[in-house]
């Protein structure tokens, strides 16, 4: 991952910890849509997350 973000390569935090502060919560609704809110953002896996959505 680190070679393929562009703005990673020079990332001295190791990303493996980043990703095991980043937060999921999935909220059900009763008409069986779920919510997804995300927590705990460093600018690692900000950029992850965002890459992997087509954010950029």
């Amino acid at each position: 991952m680190r070679y393929e973000f562009e703005g990673m390569k020079h990332v001295t935090k190791f990303i493996k910890k980043s990703l095991k502060n980043l937060t999921l919560t999935v909220k059900f609704k009763i008409n069986g849509v779920k919510n997804y809110i995300f927590a705990n953002f460093d600018k690692i896996n900000s950029l992850i997350v965002a890459k992997m959505n087509g954010i950029t």
